[in-house]
């Protein structure tokens, strides 16, 4: 490990998470100061109340809870970490995992949440960014995670009633971060985004950035202390991590599940057991696949609430999990860099809409050209954003911050979008994924929305080719299992339906697409795949 200069720990001081418009201060009112605090409001129902099934099928009060994280805070201190130092976890869900991550808050230092499952290459570099004071392992329920641990040397602790955990060594060279009393300023943990070739980038967010999208299910109704759920999606990112913390501040119960378990999912949903539900896409699309198969209906259950997000939602699977399911799929969309929140959707049974929804409350928008110039309602734009939602900054990369942000404190989101009348926003695509195939944008989202509509198509992926100084629209598309995809059945199929120069000039069939631990397909491994394919042929 190296030390780093006091540049490192610059942040943002007129970021957008501090600029908050009076006509929203609302949003922002009685929000917890820090992220353990959410506990106390989740225990209001009764702390005998359970809070976590874990991963062992132990039950977890509230009350047990808060003294599990107290005991963690003890052995935090008794292991050198101090306020404004960084603590890196290196985990898959479990009560260990959600446990020191509250108890780190309640030393005001920051955990580096990180999922086990990514490579040693990945986890070696966000070490030597962080620089944190010690890294912590899940090791007893990650075999991903205890790898990582015997390659660092790490050693056995006894942490109380969460167990043994692998502990690195204390690194001595590491400094700590600044500390605030404000919670806009504070922050809480630590996301690495991933998908990039370079130096990672550790999103900053602070207390008020998570508590406040964390708060939102219990004001809207959408989870409370009647509710039972699934706290499936990694908490090592912030969509899992947020739908977690909104749960235990609404005093919901949640059945921890370290990796998606199919079986036992559909099993918790025909009892009876859920009554909400959160998962990405492809997850929903593998609980559909297999229903199908086997022949089996998800109905009667008892869920009220479904919910999707981190990856563009398509009119064919929104249709395929509400018959599945009996119940409306809301869509949320946003960024790391958001905590993660930025829209939601308020569909109604039946209705053919996808879009993101309109900003929730407190949240600020604004649509922009190539020039930075706002478009009229119902144009194409770049989308821009500000609130108590957004990230205190990139973990010493002030160079990285001030390049999305502007003087008034939005962010870039680099996402392309239009809003309609009623202020629903819709995603075109990315920025940076925009292909240009002879002049004309091809937006990859709606090319994989058609591609994805094919009976025998799964899931599908757009990406660009440079070739012979223009760009080719290539896809990659994974079948339905037994399914035999002809790759020009495929694009004779969405001839119909998209214009000559958006239909993929090359289609290749693959068992299964590259996904990130966070079940999001890497589309940088498919673009140098694309290349390498087209080069031999």
């Amino acid at each position: 490990m190296v030390s780093l200069s006091a540049a490192r720990f610059w942040c943002l001081k007129w970021s957008g998470s501090q600029m908050i418009n009076p006509a929203h201060a609302d949003a922002v009112t009685g929000l917890p100061s820090r992220i353990h605090k959410a506990l106390e409001e989740g225990a209001l129902p009764g702390r005998n109340r359970i809070a976590f099934v874990d991963e062992n099928n132990k039950k977890w009060s509230y009350s047990d809870l808060k003294e599990a994280v107290q005991h963690a805070s003890e052995k935090l201190k008794e292991i050198g970490v101090s306020p404004g130092d960084r603590v890196m976890l290196v985990c898959e869900n479990s009560i260990a995992a959600i446990t020191l991550i509250f108890a780190a808050s309640n030393l005001d230092a920051i955990t580096a949440v990180i999922n086990a499952r990514q490579s040693a290459r990945e986890i070696d570099a966000i070490c030597e960014d962080c620089s944190p004071r010690r890294v912590i392992y899940t090791d007893t329920v990650s075999q991903n995670a205890r790898e990582h641990a015997e390659r660092h040397g790490a050693e056995k602790q006894n942490f109380g009633s969460i167990g043994e955990l692998m502990v690195g060594v204390l690194n001595e060279e590491s400094l700590p971060m600044e500390t605030f009393e404000d919670p806009a300023k504070q922050v809480a943990i630590l996301i690495y985004t991933t998908g990039t070739t370079g130096r990672p980038k550790g999103v900053m967010l602070s207390h008020r950035n998570l508590m406040f999208n964390g708060v939102r299910a219990k004001r809207i109704g959408t989870s409370g202390p009647a509710d039972i759920g699934l706290c499936l999606m990694p908490v090592a990112h912030s969509y899992g991590f947020t739908g977690m913390l909104g749960a235990v501040y609404a005093g919901t119960r949640l059945i921890i599940m370290p990796r998606f378990d199919l079986e036992k999912a559909i099993d918790l949903i025909t009892s009876g057991t859920l009554t909400t539900f959160q998962a990405v896409p492809a997850l929903y699309a593998r609980i559909i696949d297999t229903c199908g198969k086997g022949g089996l209906t998800l109905t009667p259950n008892s869920i009220r609430f479904l919910i999707v997000g981190t990856a563009p939602l398509d009119i064919t699977l929104r249709r395929s999990v509400e018959k599945l399911f009996g119940n409306v799929l809301c869509n949320g969309y946003g960024l790391t860099e958001t905590a993660p929140t930025i829209s939601r959707s308020s569909y109604e049974i039946g209705s053919d809409e996808v879009n993101l929804g309109a900003p929730v409350a407190g949240v600020e928008i604004k649509i922009v050209d190539e020039n930075g110039k706002e478009v009229p309602k119902g144009d194409l734009g770049e989308l821009w954003v500000r609130g108590p939602n957004v990230m205190v900054g990139y973990f010493g990369n002030p160079e990285a911050t001030a390049a999305i942000f502007d003087e008034d404190g939005y962010m870039n989101t680099g996402d392309v979008v239009r809003q309609n009348e009623k202020g629903a926003l819709s995603i075109e695509g990315r920025t940076k994924e925009l292909i240009i195939k002879s002049g004309f944008n091809v937006y990859p989202v709606e090319v994989e929305a058609q591609l994805n509509s094919h009976p025998d198509v799964l899931n599908s992926a757009v990406v660009g080719c440079e070739q012979a100084g223009d760009e080719t629209v290539v896809a990659f598309v994974e079948g339905t299992p037994g399914a035999k995809i002809d790759p020009k059945d495929v694009k004779n199929f969405v001839r119909g339906t998209l214009a000559a120069y958006k239909v993929p000039s090359h289609i290749f069939v693959v068992e299964t697409l590259p996904y990130s631990p966070n079940a999001k397909i890497l589309k940088k491994q498919l673009k140098d795949r694309a290349k390498q394919l087209i080069e031999d042929m």
